[in-house]
């Protein structure tokens, strides 16, 4: 797996969680500089490295290191009505521990329905 396709994972979890690359890479102890260069896949990353991030991100080290192509969340939706589309939006905006309340209550409500 080439250092590109790891930093795409690295953006992708970061974004999920809402994070900025200055956030990010504070709790880390980089410079947003050199998180951008990892994201960007032209600074080398040891297993040290990927090892943290995965930490600070929630994910097993097995998400960065499995070799498995990196998609945008747009191109993983299937075709979505506008409804839909404009929860994921607005969901997106919210900071994780909101969206962490939202998902229980979502479950929540499907549990009542059957």
């Amino acid at each position: 797996m080439i250092y590109k396709d790891i930093g795409k994972k690295i953006q992708r979890a970061r974004e999920e969680l809402g994070l900025s690359q200055e956030e990010l890479a504070s709790r880390l102890g980089y410079t947003q500089a050199a998180l951008s260069n990892y994201e960007l896949g032209k600074r080398r990353l040891y297993l040290a490295n990927i090892e943290q991030i995965a930490r600070e991100l929630n994910k097993p080290l097995s998400y960065f290191l499995e070799d498995s192509p990196v998609r945008s969340p747009a191109e993983e939706r299937e075709p979505q009505d506008e409804t839909i589309a404009e929860i994921i939006r607005l969901l997106s905006e919210l900071p994780v521990e909101e969206r962490n309340y939202l998902l229980e209550y979502i479950r929540w409500r499907r549990e009542r329905q059957r």
